[in-house]
């Protein structure tokens, strides 16, 4: 709920300025970044089922990154989850045994964070300038079209405005970014999972 509130953000502020006009985008800034801020919590989601405690941390130390990643301060309030997180997968509680997985789950959740960071970086570091121009549609709505970087923009007969925008996501940027999401994920899922389950002798090779 936190990853939500924070991405729609942006949107409740602009509201006052709906009829500003926008450049076009592949995805929406809010979605990319609610999708991206999402990723401690599918990373805990994970840890919870594998019951995998280096996990744990690896999510908080995530939400720890992402919560100053905003210069407002707006995504602050991920410091709290992100220290109880760490909280829960460091302390493992006295007399508590040592799991045979734990060192190859450390290296995993190593792994884990940085393909999170990385994630985070990718749309940002790909950001381009677009340049487009605005024109009605049929039937009222504004149709965007992407034009190359000009010396002066200008608006022409027809046209409701142009612009540029600087740090626009790009498709190359945006398609890394998942991947390295999805990577994050899939990897946790896999190198967390049970291979220290004790093995039953089947009932054929039981002494009679």
């Amino acid at each position: 709920m936190l990853a939500v509130a924070v991405a729609a953000l942006p949107i409740i502020q602009d509201a006052n300025v709906r009829g500003d006009l926008s450049g076009p985008s592949i995805v929406p800034r809010p979605i990319v970044l609610g999708l991206l801020l999402s990723l401690p919590a599918v990373l805990a989601l994970v840890a919870a089922v594998r019951g995998s405690r280096p996990l744990f941390v690896a999510a908080g130390v995530l939400a720890l990154f992402q919560s100053f990643i905003a210069f407002s301060g707006v995504t602050l309030g991920f410091v709290l989850p992100a220290v109880l997180l760490i909280v829960l997968g460091a302390n493992s509680g006295p007399g508590a045994p040592r799991q045979p997985g734990s060192r190859r789950e450390q290296l995993a959740g190593v792994l884990v964070v940085s393909l999170g960071i990385a994630a985070w970086l990718a749309p940002f570091a790909t950001a381009a300038t677009v340049c487009w121009t605005a024109r009605p549609g049929p039937d009222g709505s504004v149709v965007y079209t992407i034009i190359p970087n000009p010396d002066t923009l200008t608006v022409e007969i027809g046209e409701l405005g142009s612009g540029c925008d600087g740090g626009s996501f790009t498709f190359e940027g945006l398609a890394l970014s998942g991947t390295l999401a999805i990577g994050s994920v899939a990897f946790a899922a896999l190198a967390t999972r049970s291979t220290d389950r004790p093995h039953h002798r089947s009932l054929d090779s039981a002494p009679r």
